[in-house]
C-alpha cells in the first residue's frame, strides 16, 4: 500500500484496484480475506457494524477509504 508520503490520487488508486479485484473475484458464497498494511485508522466507537469497539483514536482518510469499500462490498459484519 502506498505510504502517507505518497500522493493521494495514487492511494485512491490502490483503494480502486482492490475494489475491482474484489468486484471481480469474489464469487457466490466464496470468502475473500484482504490483507495487509493499509496504513488506515477506522478509529474507535462502533459505527454501522464494520468498525469494532477497539479502534485507536480518530479515523484517517485512508481508514475512511476501507471502511466505505467494506460497505459497498457489504462485508461480514
Amino acid at each position: 500500500m502506498p505510504t502517507m508520503e505518497h500522493s493521494e490520487e495514487e492511494v485512491e488508486d490502490m483503494y480502486e484496484m482492490i475494489e475491482q479485484l474484489l468486484d471481480y473475484e469474489t464469487k457466490g458464497k466464496d470468502y475473500t480475506a484482504v490483507m495487509g498494511d493499509f496504513n488506515a485508522i477506522v478509529g474507535e466507537g462502533k459505527k454501522d457494524g464494520y468498525v469494532g469497539y477497539y479502534g485507536i483514536e480518530y479515523r484517517n482518510d485512508c481508514g475512511q477509504m476501507l471502511e466505505i469499500i467494506a460497505k459497498e462490498e457489504n462485508v461480514y459484519r
